[in-house]
């Protein structure tokens, strides 16, 4: 059972996801940010390419964390890529590919309370329907509860009232 949490107020939470397609090197970066009741206060997709999906993860979390800073400066951050947590709390450098975006977001991380943990795919699923959607609609889109589409909001609404999700092996 994988259940979502909310965080503690005045903390915000940000969930992100990367999708990428390795024959078309085509990808989606979505996330949203929730307050302590679990409500929605933004969600975003966007389409663009990258390398690898470590490098589609890593672009949704420093979109991310360009839109949350604008609510708080304190952020628990939770991603389904356990590569990326690692790598952000190592301190690793990654690949050249990707070391110019791990600068930029631990420059951002600078002066922020945060925490980042990892959650299974099961529990990060409107970011992950966010990242699909940004793979498929081109240009970007930043949506708030009376903009985005029922189905994000149904899979929010399930995290609000801690419905699990089930992870199988």
């Amino acid at each position: 059972m994988v259940i979502w949490r909310a965080p503690r107020s005045p903390q915000i939470k940000l969930n992100t996801d990367g999708s990428f397609d390795r024959d078309t090197l085509i990808a989606g970066r979505g996330g949203l940010i929730r307050d302590h009741s679990g409500r929605l206060m933004l969600a975003f997709h966007y389409f663009f390419q990258a390398v690898s999906s470590f490098h589609a993860e890593l672009l949704a979390l420093e979109m991310g964390l360009r839109h949350a800073r604008k609510f708080s400066l304190q952020i628990w951050i939770e991603l389904d890529a356990a590569a990326v947590v690692t790598t952000i709390t190592s301190g690793g450098l990654g690949s050249w590919q990707v070391q110019h975006t791990l600068i930029r977001i631990r420059s951002m991380l600078r002066g922020l309370q945060y925490s980042i943990s990892h959650i299974h795919r099961e529990g990060n699923r409107p970011a992950d329907h966010l990242a699909e959607l940004g793979a498929t609609a081109l240009g970007s889109h930043i949506v708030n509860e009376g903009t985005t589409s029922h189905h994000p909001l149904a899979l929010i609404r399930m995290d609000q009232l801690g419905y699990p999700s089930f992870r199988f092996s």
